[in-house]
């Protein structure tokens, strides 16, 4: 029997430092590489024949100009392989913020050749602006008077002082004077106590898990062995199982509002002593989970009836064994409303779709009497079939609100390609900001606000038009600034309706801000492990949104929800059950 022969191993070399790569793997990637080397040589011949042939017949002009095409192509390739570099380099390293300081701002537009204390003049008649109301900021960051005498503009505090809220639980030790010092040394009187000297010091008391036992006897008769009682429960839970409502109001709260995936918290019940499995906890989350749904469809409701309605949407990876990969892109929907005043309570309510097809997302905007504010993605302008077979638009365009900041972004970008021309939308959309930010520090309302808009913001507006229009038909078609005014364009009737009103916003920040915390979590739990899971996230979400906009512990408002609404809360109750009146009881 012959010996078996050893198995070769298989060479690899080290590139560059790195780790090394098979000897096999490397010549493909060499035969690779001199293949396409070969073809770029073989399409250099073919153009320099091309060439000679047209220098030959005398033909310059043309032999010119197919080489100044060939020459802009790389350019524009150039330009837009650029593009891409520096927003990848910048999405990994740079900043997120799209501020620009206000001297910075000042300084790329006196670049331009522009005055900075003026209007920046569109091609084309200018508008002039009116002046302002008597009270604003001028030049120097002062409050502009009649009289012209300028007091300084409180500047806003940064850090302060620790602060305790009177419901944070207080231990008060009282230390009296030593016996032998409560007499007067010098008369001998007994001292009186006319104040206290305080020295405070916060603890902190690690959270742990309680172990409640309820031992119920059992008694029997010893003689005969057939009669056997049993004690009664003290409290009968509404469902039986190992742990109680606090725990399954934790895993909601701190996964929807702190951050913490399911995993995470396992380990620290680890930590204080409760062991548990990963499908014993998630089976807690999914129950939890539907049965607050009733509950998130009564607050969505409430959303959908506002004055005005923000929508935006964030992916979130779904598992799913049929789909390639074993994973999609699914999509996370914030709605937050408002009822119509400056600065009213909002009201948050999200949803899960399993797709970006506007056909998911129409019967949510159908149920929308007011007005929606939202990007330019395609699909809200999109025609879908309603249940009766009627086509309709998924979001009407005489009830659409544009979003400033979506437009402004456009600009901001181009501004990175060292597009310097992008400063002049930039510097109209500082100015109509600034307005927005002296009207909430006045404080004033809807009506008055739309009034200011009218006399100081449209005018800036008509500018912002007006330079869009005249400078869009001199860009390159795929540039990033062509790209910014093309959207501009689009959107310029939704936005122009936002000065309609004073009770609209110039931009759909609200929406923003508040899905912020579900794209923060995201990083986190990385996924959802179906589309019901999907949904169950956006129910949990609705609920703990909400009680943190309006202040109130997410904790404890769900812990006694699910004790409701496992005692058989009514359904036709349901609205009792939402934090805004929870939190209204709760106040009384």
């Amino acid at each position: 029997m012959s010996k078996s022969q050893p198995k070769r191993k298989e060479k690899s070399l080290v590139v560059d430092g790195a780790l090394p790569v098979p000897r096999d793997l490397l010549c493909a990637g060499i035969e690779l590489d001199s293949d396409i080397e070969i073809e770029r040589q073989h399409r250099m011949e073919a153009l320099k024949a091309e060439l000679g042939a047209m220098a030959a017949q005398g033909n310059f002009a043309n032999a010119i100009d197919k080489m100044m095409g060939i020459v802009l192509g790389l350019e524009q390739e150039n330009e837009r392989m650029s593009w891409r570099l520096l927003r990848a380099l910048r999405y990994r390293f740079g900043r997120n913020t799209e501020k620009l300081a206000p001297a910075e701002l000042k300084q790329l537009y006196l670049a331009l050749g522009g005055d900075a204390a003026a209007p920046i003049p569109a091609d084309g008649p200018l508008v002039p602006v009116p002046a302002a109301p008597a009270e604003v900021l001028n030049a120097d960051g002062e409050v502009a008077t009649p009289n012209g005498a300028g007091k300084k503009r409180r500047k806003r505090k940064v850090g302060g002082a620790t602060v305790v809220d009177d419901k944070v639980e207080k231990i008060i030790t009282k230390v009296p004077v030593p016996d032998e010092e409560r007499t007067c040394a010098l008369c001998g009187g007994a001292k009186a106590v006319f104040e206290t000297v305080e020295h405070q010091r916060i603890e902190f008391v690690p959270a742990k898990v309680v172990l409640h036992i309820e031992q119920r006897e059992k008694m029997t008769c010893l003689a005969c062995r057939k009669d056997v009682s049993i004690a009664p429960r003290t409290q009968a839970p509404a469902v039986i199982r190992k742990v109680g409502s606090s725990f399954l109001a934790k895993l909601l709260a701190d996964k929807c509002a702190l951050c913490l995936p399911l995993d995470r918290q396992r380990r620290e019940f680890d930590r204080m002593g409760l062991h548990m499995p990963d499908k014993t906890m998630g089976s807690y989350w999914t129950y939890s989970t539907d049965l607050i749904s009733p509950v998130a469809l009564s607050v969505s409701g409430n959303v959908f009836g506002s004055h005005t309605v923000g929508a935006d949407d964030s992916h979130l990876k779904t598992l799913d064994r049929m789909a390639k990969h074993g994973i999609f892109r699914g999509h996370l929907w914030c709605f937050v409303g408002t009822d119509g005043t400056v600065g009213g309570r909002e009201t948050v309510a999200y949803g899960y779709t399993s797709s970006w097809n506007a056909e998911e997302i129409a019967d949510w905007f159908s149920s929308i009497d007011g007005f929606i504010q939202c990007d330019g993605y395609a699909g809200y302008s999109s025609e879908v079939e309603d249940d009766d077979g009627e086509t309709l638009i998924a979001v009407p365009d005489d009830r659409r609100l544009g979003c400033g900041m979506h437009i402004r972004s456009k600009f901001h970008a181009a501004l990175l390609t060292k597009d310097r021309r992008a400063v002049i939308p930039l510097k109209f959309f500082a100015d109509l900001y600034l307005i927005e930010a002296e009207c909430k520090a006045d404080g004033v309302d809807a009506k008055a606000r739309g009034e200011i808009r009218r006399v100081r913001s449209l005018p800036i507006l008509d500018q912002l038009d007006a330079w869009v229009d005249s400078t869009h038909p001199t860009l390159l078609p795929k540039s990033p600034l062509r790209r910014a005014t093309t959207y501009a364009i689009n959107q310029r009737i939704f936005f122009r309706r936002c000065f309609s009103d004073g009770a609209f916003e110039i931009d759909n920040g609200r929406t923003e801000r508040r899905i912020r915390n579900y794209a923060v979590g995201r990083r986190n739990f990385l996924f959802t492990g179906s589309v019901r899971g999907g949904e169950r996230l956006a129910a949990a979400y609705t609920l703990v949104d909400n009680c943190l906009i309006l202040g109130i512990d997410p904790r404890r408002y769900l812990q006694d929800t699910i004790d409701k609404l496992e005692r058989g809360h009514p359904l036709s109750r349901m609205s009792e059950l939402t934090p805004a009146s929870w939190a209204a009881n709760q106040a009384r």
